[in-house]
């Protein structure tokens, strides 16, 4: 029980050090030694059910107000299915948002380093899976694609940081992966509403 309590003090603390303090943090994150698997289960699959619990709970319990048919809520069993394919589609999609940035590296004078890579997607997406507790109040969803688009912000300062790309070349390396990670929410927003339309009216 006592290492459950520190794995998951630390990774509030390093949402908070990201956050809150960027420039400090980033350094940081550069030069941890971690591999892709560790930060996967030790941080990603742990932060990236933050929004899928709270999106169960909201969905099934709270329900999404609707002006025109009142409150919808989802059956328990859709509830859990959509959490649980956002989960997965999420956790996918920001391991291919950190392939794609080491990919895409050398295009933009930087060296193609998959962990690096992993590392830059993970820490951008981070506002957003922890600002993924309000999905416990579905009609707050808006709020909290506002708050993740501070994790731009995030990789606009670590992207050099992390990558090593040149600052004439940070911009266009910036907005082709801006690019990616919108394409993305597009996706897992686009999957999950055709699933969940085969068992109930969508409120996504």
């Amino acid at each position: 029980m006592q290492k459950v309590k520190e794995k998951l003090s630390a990774i509030v603390n390093r949402v908070k050090a990201i956050v809150f303090k960027p420039k400090e943090t980033w350094p940081v994150i550069a030069t941890e030694e971690v591999t892709i698997m560790g930060l996967g289960k030790q941080y990603l699959l742990i932060l990236a059910a933050v929004p899928s619990i709270a999106a169960l709970i909201g969905n099934w319990i709270v329900g999404y107000y609707n002006p025109f048919i009142h409150t919808i809520r989802l059956s328990f069993f859709e509830s859990l299915l959509t959490a649980i394919l956002q989960y997965i589609l999420l956790v996918i999609g920001i391991w291919g948002t950190g392939m794609i940035i080491s990919l895409l590296a050398p295009t933009f004078g930087s060296t193609r380093d998959d962990l690096k890579g992993f590392k830059v997607a993970v820490f951008t997406y981070t506002p957003v899976l922890a600002a993924g507790i309000l999905l416990i109040i579905p009609s707050l969803s808006p709020l909290v694609g506002l708050i993740g688009l501070y994790g731009f912000y995030l990789l606009y300062i670590g992207l050099p940081v992390v990558m090593g790309t040149p600052k004439e070349k940070s911009l266009a390396y910036i907005a082709v992966i801006v690019i990616v990670v919108i394409l993305i929410f597009i996706i897992i927003s686009t999957v999950t509403n055709a699933v969940l339309r085969i068992f109930g009216p969508s409120i996504l």
